[in-house]
């Protein structure tokens, strides 16, 4: 003799279930007025002084309100609105449940952890050179800023410090529908204590699983050129601070 056994029905009247919603590109908000999960388990994304977290959770789902498997990269939102990553899904039709492993990455917020992405307008000089004005692209983007290398730097008659950087940000700073290049020389980054950083470079991975990431040299008053010829980029130095 065969049973079946169903506990979707079940998953509607247990004690501590949650609301929450599924949002997938290309599909319609799904409502799931049911959910469980399993407390998270967080641990550092990467080493960071405890400010880049992960956080993997499971959650499980009648298939009643979502009939359709959930795309890898969907998101559960959940009642606080934390948007948790799916990275992977496995049916369980014995129980009738979509059971979903799901991840959280994170920057820790705080007014330490805030940046703003700066971009340039430029106008000409009385002798002709390219003066810039910085205004804000985007405000209150958490991130991280570690420190990389200091490195002494010699130009000519002019000694420095090069200092290098490494960003680490809790989401893409641009609409995916107009994306810019961080790396371009009219983009700067501004930290919470007014330090202003040069994008040498720019990782904006293609993983479900990963944070974007700018590796950064550290605008000196002054001094941007000089820094910028030294990382073999010639293209900001006119561009000034």
């Amino acid at each position: 003799m065969t049973f079946s056994v169903d506990i979707s029905n079940d998953l509607q009247v247990l004690d501590n279930l949650e609301a929450v919603t599924l949002r997938a590109t290309g599909w319609v908000d799904i409502k799931i007025p049911t959910a469980l999960n399993e407390p998270v388990d967080w641990k550092e994304a990467e080493p960071a002084g405890g400010n880049v977290l992960q956080g993997d959770q499971l959650w499980v789902f009648p298939i009643i309100f979502c009939p359709r498997q959930p795309p890898l990269g969907a998101r559960v939102i959940d009642r606080a609105g934390n948007a948790w990553t799916i990275l992977d899904v496995t049916y369980k039709d014995q129980v009738g449940v979509w059971e979903v492993h799901a991840r959280n990455l994170a920057v820790v917020y705080g007014l330490d952890n805030l940046v703003k992405v700066l971009v340039a307008t430029y106008t000409k000089s009385t002798g002709g050179e390219a003066v810039a004005t910085w205004s804000v692209y985007a405000a209150s983007v958490a991130a991280r800023v570690q420190p990389v290398t200091q490195e002494a730097q010699i130009f000519e008659d002019a000694e420095w410090t090069k200092s290098e950087f490494r960003i680490i940000l809790s989401a893409e700073v641009d609409n995916p529908a107009t994306p810019i290049e961080p790396a371009a020389s009219n983009y700067r980054i501004e930290d919470s204590l007014g330090r202003r950083f040069r994008v040498m470079g720019y990782e904006r991975p293609e993983r479900i699983d990963a944070l974007p990431v700018a590796h950064c040299v550290l605008v000196i008053e002054g001094e941007e050129g000089f820094a910028s010829r030294s990382s073999s980029s010639s293209s900001s130095s006119s561009s000034g601070r």
